[in-house]
C-alpha cells in the first residue's frame, strides 16, 4: 500500500477546470491570475485595485451573473474573457478612484493646510490625530525611506501594530469618512504617484494653525517641545549604547517625566485623553520602539525597558 503524499488529494484545491468551479472558486482564481500576472509584467497596480476595476467591466458582471446557469464549455470561454479583459485592464489603469483600500493600506494621510475648515466642522475626528513633531522620523511615502522631519506634522491616526488608515473600514475596503476625506485622499492615487507628489509640495496643517486662539495651550505646547523634544530621547539612547546601558535609569526618568507632563496637564486643563496625540504628539513611550526597545510597566507603577524589534512608525 502506498502512503506517499502524491496519493493525498488536497480536498480545499480549486479543480483544475474552469467547468466544475464555484462562483466563490471563479473569484479566487481570478485573484490568483491577477496576483500572478502582476509578478510577470511591469503593471504597477495591485491586485486589489486590478480586481476592483475589473468588477466594474460589464463582461465580467455579465460572467458572474451567468456563472451558476453555464455549461461547462461557456464557463471555459468565460474564463478566458475574464483572462483577457484581466490583462487589458492591468495595461489601462481607469483614471479614477475604484475604492480598492490600496492607499488606506499604505498609511494614513498627513492634513494640509486647506484641511482645517475640514477638522473645523467636524468631518474627521479630532481624537483620531495625531502630531509628530520636529525632529522626528518618518517613512516618505514614495520611496520608503526614513527621513526626519523639519517641521511638524499632522496625521490621521492608523490602527494598532498597522499602516492602515484608523477610517478604512474592518469589512471591505471601504473608508468610513468619505465624504470628508482629507485633501490628501483625494490626490493620491494608487495607479499614479504624480497627483501626491505635488501635493506634498503645498502647506502642511500645524497645531499653530489649529490652536492659535487659544495662547495657554499653544505656551504649553512650546514648553512640551523644549522639555520633551525627540532629540533629547535620541541622545539618551545614544549615550545608553555608548555606556552598555549603565545610563538606563536617566532614559526612564526621561519617559516618567514626559509621562508626567502631558498627563498632569491634561488632568488640570480638562484635555480628554484621547486627544493628547494632536495636542502634544506621540508619547515618548510609543517612540521608544525606534531604538530597539519597549516600555513595560510593574505592578507598582514603575517602568522597565525591555529589547524589542526595530521600528520606524509612519
Amino acid at each position: 500500500m502506498s502512503t506517499g503524499n502524491n496519493s493525498i488529494c488536497d480536498a480545499n484545491a480549486t479543480p483544475a477546470s474552469p467547468g466544475t468551479w464555484s462562483p466563490e472558486q471563479l473569484l479566487q482564481s481570478l485573484t490568483d491570475h491577477l496576483n500572478q500576472l502582476i509578478t510577470e509584467s511591469p503593471s504597477s497596480l495591485p491586485a486589489k485595485r486590478l480586481l476592483q476595476q475589473l468588477r466594474q467591466d460589464t463582461d465580467f458582471q455579465d460572467v458572474f451573473r451567468r456563472w451558476q446557469t453555464m455549461t461547462g464549455s461557456q464557463r471555459l470561454d468565460a474564463w478566458k474573457r475574464l483572462v483577457e479583459g484581466a490583462g487589458r485592464h492591468a495595461r489601462e489603469a481607469l483614471p479614477y478612484c475604484v475604492r480598492c483600500g490600496e492607499c488606506c493600506r499604505r498609511s494614513s494621510p498627513t492634513l494640509h493646510l486647506d484641511d482645517l475648515e475640514l477638522l473645523q466642522q467636524g468631518g474627521i475626528p479630532w481624537n483620531q490625530l495625531v502630531t509628530l513633531r520636529r525632529g522626528e522620523p518618518v517613512r516618505t511615502p514614495f520611496e520608503e525611506q526614513v527621513f526626519y522631519l523639519l517641521d511638524e506634522r499632522i496625521k490621521v491616526r492608523e490602527k494598532p501594530d498597522s499602516q492602515e488608515c484608523v477610517f478604512l473600514g474592518d469589512q471591505g475596503d471601504s473608508c468610513l469618512i468619505y465624504e470628508n476625506r482629507p485633501l490628501q485622499c483625494r490626490a493620491q492615487a494608487c495607479w499614479d504617484e504624480e497627483p501626491a507628489r505635488q501635493l506634498s509640495k503645498q502647506p502642511y496643517l500645524t497645531r499653530r494653525d489649529i490652536f492659535q486662539d487659544v495662547e495657554l495651550l499653544m505656551e504649553l505646547i512650546a514648553e512640551h517641545d523644549r522639555r520633551c523634544a525627540f532629540d533629547q530621547l535620541n541622545q539618551a539612547f545614544v549615550q545608553l549604547r555608548a555606556d552598555g546601558g549603565q545610563s538606563i535609569d536617566a532614559v526612564i526618568e526621561l519617559l516618567s517625566y514626559e509621562d508626567h507632563f502631558r498627563h498632569f496637564l491634561a488632568d488640570q486643563l480638562k484635555i480628554p485623553a484621547d486627544n493628547l496625540g494632536l495636542i502634544f504628539g506621540r508619547s515618548h513611550a510609543q517612540l521608544v520602539p525606534l531604538f530597539g526597545f519597549r516600555v513595560e510597566k510593574e505592578p507598582d507603577g514603575t517602568r522597565r525597558l525591555v529589547p524589542d524589534e526595530m521600528d520606524v512608525p509612519a
